[in-house]
């Protein structure tokens, strides 16, 4: 069973960008399971090292193709992860793993929920842009973890 299902609503038409967010949602899936089998320590280990390693690999990525590529809202865009990197690692992380089965389910509950609405609002912009205006970045490759 999945937590969080990939859908075309958050498809953002660019091939990199797509395949890591995939990354994310199946890495976040994969963590639920490992917490359904009563595996919190794997879980927690892969959520550490997969899903927060990566996301910061993953913003790096789309903030120097939006520089590249002079994306207007850059700026705001790039403060977005900012804010998410600094409550993960304030909150979350402590959360996580220092907390209660309860407060790692509903730090779970969090990243997915926020993901998904960045993924299909903020990113999906970013992406309209870029589509807009010819690029399409099919060479670029995903950012690997």
């Amino acid at each position: 069973m999945t937590i969080f299902k990939w859908s075309n609503r958050l498809e953002n038409g660019i091939r990199a960008f797509d395949e890591e967010h995939k990354f994310l949602v199946e890495t976040l899936n994969n963590v639920y399971e490992l917490l359904k089998k009563g595996k919190r320590d794997d879980a927690k280990k892969l959520l550490m090292e997969s899903v927060v390693n990566y996301a910061v690999k993953h913003f790096s990525h789309e903030e120097e193709i939006m520089v590249k590529y002079n994306y207007p809202e850059y700026e705001n865009h790039k403060k977005i992860h900012e804010i998410f990197v600094r409550l993960v690692v304030e909150k979350l992380v402590p959360q996580i793993e220092n907390g209660s089965e309860k407060d790692f389910n509903n730090a779970l509950s969090f990243l997915i929920g926020w993901l998904e609405m960045h993924i299909a609002k903020s990113d999906k912009e970013f992406s309209a842009y870029l589509l807009k205006n010819g690029i399409t970045l099919e060479n670029e490759e995903p950012v690997k973890i």
